[in-house]
């Protein structure tokens, strides 16, 4: 496969009457985005969107997906392949996106027990502050932001919710990403996999994503990965958008659908490929399988793949906390039996000064290369902030019977749990650890 990616970068967004793309603003007209919309809004009452920008003193709450607008304007199928159409393969022709801009969705999905967010599976309120102590936690502090804010109707389930607020967002990204079509692009970049060099290592990359019904949810062009046998991707497959998030339960470990498009171990390695390594393709698979017969099973499938491509060397990252560590680290070990060297990124359990406690969930003797995250387990005090995205209250700890306090007062946090994109393991971020 031979994907182009022309890239239009956003310098500034503004309310207009008008929604354009010039001269590297955008600019949006709030009716046409209702418009466009207004079919999917089967279980909403009503849409808003604010303007986030970088610098701002603003904290934005209950924040579930972020998605890189995006545009197919060649190729057999569209962006997002499986939403609006059927899971047709992508990684090929040319998709125009935005660079510096974000689609943002923020909700307050119910927490009742007769949902999906019952006992574990809640959603967790995400907090991301633009400035201050925790703005570095996501990529998005950067970013311009488009933040759908979503009024939800009463009595609906949990997966109408769902499925309503990931249309809308899809469907306005769509919108905005067509304003680039014709117009220059700022850059533009070639991938391809197809030509390697003997000499060179053969690496594979395996990507293990959660699972685990409604708001834990990830899909595989359109469809949700529950009973999926680990699967070979074309990495620009990925780049277009074919691995979309639905996993709203924990907002330290969830992967926006903007990271698994501009996957940060996916890019290293097409930086790499070539040159210090052949790149060899995508792993994909789930990780919280059911049991350890399950996990086994599924790191078994992970490596025979891999071994069928002849691969050296494996990247094994994965989606979530305890549950999926197992699956990650029984596939490492698989690996590593059959002489494929592994390395790994995870956040870890380290306390308030790093030592504490068992650093990591699970781990096998085999995995002896590890690239810390950094720790969940330290404190942070966020400051008052001037305004605040998505409601007037945050919404915390469910199981003590919740705590609901003003959104922009100053509140400290003993770990990063709530705190977006904290512990995710896309290797995303600048937090980490240093043994010394």
């Amino acid at each position: 496969m031979k994907l182009t990616r022309k890239y239009y970068d956003v310098k500034d967004i503004v309310w207009a009457d008008k929604t354009e793309f010039k001269n590297n603003v955008l600019s949006i007209c709030r009716q046409d985005l209702q418009s466009q919309v207004k079919p999917f809004m089967k279980n909403i009452i009503d849409i808003d969107f604010e303007i986030v920008k970088p610098g701002q003193n603003t904290r934005i709450i209950h924040l579930l997906d972020t998605i890189c607008p995006m545009i197919k304007t060649s190729g057999e199928a569209k962006q997002y392949s499986g939403f609006f159409g059927d899971g047709i393969t992508v990684g090929s022709g040319q998709t125009n996106m935005y660079r510096g801009f974000t689609i943002m969705e923020s909700a307050p999905l119910p927490w009742e027990d007769d949902s999906a967010s019952s006992g574990l599976l809640y959603p967790r309120d995400a907090i991301m502050d633009m400035t201050g102590p925790v703005a570095g936690f996501t990529p998005f502090n950067e970013t311009l932001n488009l933040v759908i804010v979503y009024d939800l109707a009463e009595g609906k389930s949990s997966a109408e919710y769902d499925n309503d607020i990931r249309l809308c967002a899809l469907k306005i990204s769509e919108f905005l990403a067509s304003l680039t079509i014709g117009l220059p692009a700022d850059e533009e970049e070639v991938f391809c996999n197809k030509e390697v060099n003997d000499k060179l290592p053969n690496v594979v990359f395996v990507w293990q994503c959660q699972n685990q019904g409604v708001y834990a949810n990830t899909f595989l062009y359109g469809h949700p990965i529950d009973n999926l046998v680990p699967v070979l991707l074309n990495p620009n497959e990925m780049l277009d958008g074919c691995v979309v998030s639905g996993n709203y339960v924990w907002p330290a470990f969830k992967v926006p659908t903007y990271l698994h498009a501009n996957h940060p171990i996916l890019l290293e390695l097409y930086k790499k490929h070539g040159h210090e390594i052949n790149f060899k393709g995508v792993i994909f698979s789930r990780s919280h399988n059911p049991s350890n017969w399950h996990k086994t099973r599924s790191a078994e499938f992970c490596v025979k793949i891999a071994r069928e491509l002849q691969a050296d060397g494996l990247i094994m990252a994965w989606e979530g906390g305890g549950n999926a560590a197992v699956d990650g680290m029984l596939t490492i070990q698989s690996a590593e039996k059959r002489g494929i060297k592994t390395s790994t990124v995870t956040f870890e359990f380290g306390g308030k000064d790093g030592t504490e406690g068992v650093l990591l969930v699970d781990d096998v003797p085999e995995a002896n290369a590890v690239v810390s995250g950094g720790s969940i387990e330290k404190a942070y005090t966020l400051p008052k902030v001037d305004r605040v995205v998505g409601g007037k209250r945050m919404r915390l700890n469910k199981e003590m019977g919740g705590y609901f306090p003003l959104a922009h007062e100053p509140i400290t946090f003993e770990t990063t749990t709530q705190l977006y994109l904290s512990g995710n393991q896309s290797a995303h971020g600048k937090l980490f650890a240093e043994q010394y």
